[in-house]
């Protein structure tokens, strides 16, 4: 099934005739094409017509150009310039939702995805909007045959650029040079486009769930928190692993144990129709029987796809049931503040018979 006929899908569950969505990832789920978290965007599918989609004038060709051949209508919003090759109307992205949304009783929206226009449905929708958010994490949420055929190489090449930076350490590395060498690598397997900036973090910063690289010097005894992931053909990969840098201490090494004991735990008995908090608790009783659930302040999860951070999230109070198709991140953590913070992080498919972890093949502990 392609995006469109999964937006056919949910416009017959909701019985709607129209559909409006403006959240970038949507609208690169739906038609396949990439695009960019800050640009303003518009797809206005029509039951039983060519979908449109709305674009600011300096993305038109490149969107024109992307979907040629498909059955998708780009044209261009500008009001001041004009070529003469372009599709273009003289309209605000005001006046293009209100002329849509006026001729019609009821119209889906995106209306919980976060975009630049987001505002402008709720201000003139109102109550004509249906909000298809959910209908559309469903969608999302399992992943198809070609959908994990993408995470699985992305995890491939992101498995070469932890083992690079695993053979260039060196006391007076720093984090953000070796941020660099996993940037590197993965570029040389042909990646455009990371999942998120990545974090390269030594004692004190990887005492912190989120931090950025900086000039700090690795020394001759260290704890390496290797945080990263990259996209390969539109879906995201995300790992965590540890290095030992020398030996270290009882209480890391204590830390590190309980750490991974939690990760092997989920892996061994969530199954599926289990809610995400029930997974979540199965480390986190983990933790507490090691006395850390205290240093465990995050989620254990959450799925990614187009997106690194998307649902399922797995966290306590989630009442989401897991499903077969669903891929989701298992990385619980301790954080010692100032100090050191412990992480590992696994990417597992749901299946009928339990988690199968696609990135088993890397050591978690380097």
């Amino acid at each position: 099934m392609n995006g469109l006929e999964k937006l056919d899908k949910i416009a017959e569950e909701k019985n709607l005739k129209h559909i409006l969505l403006a959240a970038p990832d949507n609208i690169e789920y739906f038609l396949g094409v990439r695009t960019i978290a800050d640009s303003i965007l518009l797809l206005h599918y029509e039951k039983s017509s060519t979908p449109r989609l709305y674009v600011p004038l300096l993305e038109y060709y490149r969107f024109r150009d992307l979907l040629r051949g498909r059955n998708v209508e780009v044209i261009a919003v500008t009001k001041t310039m004009k070529t003469t090759d372009v599709k273009a109307v003289e309209k605000t992205w005001k006046e293009i939702v209100n002329e849509i949304t006026s001729k019609v009783d009821k119209i889906g929206i995106d209306k919980s995805h976060p975009s630049l226009i987001r505002n402008l449905f709720i201000e003139i929708i109102r109550d004509k909007g249906v909000d298809v958010s959910q209908e559309i994490n469903k969608q999302r949420m399992i992943k198809d045959p070609g959908e994990l055929e993408a995470i699985k190489k992305a995890l491939s090449i992101t498995a070469k650029g932890i083992k690079e930076v695993a053979n260039n350490l060196r006391p007076s590395i720093s984090e953000a040079e070796l941020a660099g060498y996993f940037e590197y690598r993965v570029r040389m397997e042909g990646i455009d486009e990371y999942a998120f900036p990545p974090l390269l973090l030594f004692k004190p910063g990887n005492s912190y769930p989120h931090n950025l690289p900086s000039n700090t010097r690795l020394g001759r005894k260290n704890l390496v928190l290797v945080d990263v992931g990259v996209k390969y053909n539109g879906r995201c990969s995300d790992l965590t692993r540890m290095i030992l840098w020398g030996r270290p201490s009882k209480e890391e090494k204590k830390a590190l144990e309980a750490v991974d004991e939690a990760v092997s735990e989920v892996i061994d008995k969530a199954g599926p129709g289990m809610t995400a908090e029930e997974i979540y608790m199965l480390a986190n009783r983990v933790l507490e029987k090691h006395g850390l659930a205290e240093k465990f302040i995050h989620g254990l999860g959450h799925g990614f796809g187009i997106l690194v951070h998307e649902p399922p999230y797995i966290s306590r109070g989630v009442k989401t049931r897991i499903e077969p198709g669903m891929v989701f991140t298992v990385e619980p953590g301790v954080y010692f503040a100032g100090r050191y913070g412990v992480r590992i992080e696994e990417d597992v498919l749901m299946t009928k018979k339990g988690l199968k972890v696609l990135s088993r093949w890397l050591e978690r502990i380097i």
